[in-house]
Formats: structure tokens, sequence, C-alpha cells
């Protein structure tokens, strides 16, 4: 079923970053203009019915106003149940002097997921910037010490590294040893032309990828818990994705979500290229951008998948979301 207005958006606060991944580009990008602190504002007083906010980039906590945007995000979303951040962890001191100011605004549940994809030199390598993974190591340890505050690893299985998480994981072990799998997340590498700008990379050999997800299944030991649940259903459906090249459920782009760009650009999600609308053109009204013929004709092509088929976390999760009622899903 099609929402009336989207229960989460995936807003991209800037496309900056300060560290040059190899299995991502989004470092490379153009600079644009980003919504200003007035625009941010105007936006979400008009488009504010989300329950669910994810905050992204590039690195978001380049952006000098992140708390103040977040600020803006929970003054006006009556609804909003959490506040998700996607970060590589490095500014430990900007991010844990934001936490504190947006908590002290207002209570909310923060999320954090921190990137890390490997042991120490290996995550570095793959980061492109020696000392990353000191950092969000760091950072991890002090969003864990904070209330409201929930904080897991995100993982990137790529080319790169799809044989080591298990030495990842009991690299992390050693320096924090209350580390559970629930702490993970797991992110599958994908290429694309409008979010990481990376398809001059070569195509993932998926079957190692499957053997990697099969020994992280195996490790996986921790009882049930939803961040459990959805990523080993997500683990196992893209066994699903390697062999068809489709999503193994109904896509939820545009249906119950979408990607909000730093310039104010609205897209299905952060794979499919096909610019809907910018929020300045339709006075900053997301339901008037959502309620458009082009709109809904996008959001069929999304379940049909007729578009560039991906299987990711930030799609993924809201499509097993979308299927609990199947039975097929709890095997």
């Amino acid at each position: 079923m099609r929402l009336d207005f989207p229960h989460k958006i995936s807003y991209a606060v800037t496309y900056r970053c300060n560290l040059r991944c190899k299995m991502c580009h989004i470092w490379g990008k153009k600079p644009v203009e980003e919504l200003s602190l007035d625009q941010v504002e105007r936006f979400f007083a008009k488009s504010n019915r989300f329950s669910w906010v994810g905050i992204t980039g590039g690195e978001p906590f380049l952006r000098e106003d992140i708390a103040e945007v977040v600020k803006i995000i929970i003054d006006h979303c009556p609804d909003l149940t959490a506040v998700h951040f996607a970060t590589n962890g490095t500014m430990t001191n900007k991010i844990g002097a934001s936490v504190e100011k947006i908590l002290a605004h207002r209570k909310v549940k923060l999320l954090f997921t921190l990137s890390i994809d490997g042991p120490s030199s290996l995550h570095d390598e793959i980061r492109g910037v020696e000392g990353t993974w000191l950092k969000c190591v760091a950072t991890f340890k002090r969003l864990r010490a904070m209330k409201s505050v929930q904080a897991r690893i995100g993982t990137t299985l790529s080319h790169l590294n799809f044989d080591k998480f298990h030495e990842t994981f009991l690299a992390l072990k050693e320096v924090y040893p209350l580390l559970r799998f629930d702490d993970f997340t797991i992110n599958i590498f994908h290429r694309s032309s409008l979010y990481y700008e990376n398809t001059a990379l070569p195509e993932l050999d998926r079957a190692n990828i499957i053997k990697a997800i099969e020994k992280i299944l195996e490790l996986d030991k921790d009882s049930f818990t939803l961040n459990n649940f959805l990523r080993r259903r997500y683990l196992k459906l893209y066994k699903k994705y390697a062999h068809s090249n489709k999503c193994p459920l109904r896509c939820q782009a545009l249906s119950s979500s979408c990607l909000l760009e730093p310039q104010g650009d609205i897209y299905p999600c952060g794979i499919f290229p096909q610019r809907i609308a910018n929020v300045l053109e339709h006075d900053y009204d997301l339901e008037k951008i959502w309620s458009l013929p082009a709109t809904k004709n996008l959001s069929m092509k999304c379940m049909r998948s007729e578009c560039p088929s991906c299987w990711t976390p930030c799609d993924a999760y809201s499509a097993i979301a979308g299927s609990l009622g199947r039975f097929d899903l709890w095997r």
C-alpha cells in the first residue's frame, strides 16, 4: 500500500566528505549549494509527518550547523520516533558536542551507524585516511556512554573486505569487550551513478559475497532483537537478489520513503537516478511532490522493480518492514 505521505526520509545534508573511500566516490562529487538553515526550517515546517528521519552525507557532521538542522526536525515533526545518523565517526568532538546540544534542546531517540570496514589497518586503507579506525572507535565508545543514544557499527562488504568480517568483529571486541552482533549492521557494496558515483568500480563477485554471508550467519548466535532480525533477513534475502538482480521484496521507495539531496532535489532513493522535483519548486511542500502523477508512476516502477534494483539496508529494511505479513520472511 502506498502511503499518502512518506513515513521515512533520508536527508543527505551535505556531500562534503573528509575521507577518500575506495568503494565510494561521494567525496569526489562537485560541490552543491546546500539548503540553508532557513530553507531546512521551511521544508520541515510544511513537510513534517515523518516518523523516521535519516541524516546522511557525505559526512553529515561536516555541516557546521548540523545540531541546528536536527533541532528543527524534532521541533516540527510531532510523530518522530527517531533520528538516525550515518557517519564515518572521525569527528569525535563535533559529534559528541552536537548530540549534547540536541538532547539539551529536547529529548529524542538518536541512532548512530558508524562505519568500520575491517581491522585497523584494513579499515584505514579502505577509507583512504590513516587513523580513521581509532577515531571511529573513540566516537563509538563516547556515544555508547550517552543516554538516549544508540550506536552501532556499520560494515560494508565489498571486494576489498568480503572475507574479513570475523577479524573485524574480533578487533572491535578487543577494544570494546561488550560488543555483540546486535551492535552491527551490514551493508553490501552497490554501484550507483546518483549517490555513490562509483560506477567505474567493478561489480562484486557475488559467489564470494554469498559465502561470506553464510559464514557471518553461522557466527551470529545472538538472541532475537529487532536489529538482529532485520540484519539476518537482509543477509538471507541478498542471496535471492544476487541470483535475480531484482529486489526480493516489494520496494518501498516512493511508497513510504524517499531521498532528499543537499540542494533540495527529491529522488526515490540513492540508487534510482530519476530526479522528481526540487522542494523549492513546490514551496517546500513534499505532500505536493508526493502527489504528482510522475511520482506515483515512479512509485509503481519501484514496486515492479522497473528500476536499477538494489538491496541496501536503507531501503531493504523498509521493504522487510513492509512485508512482515509474509510467512516465508520469518523462516
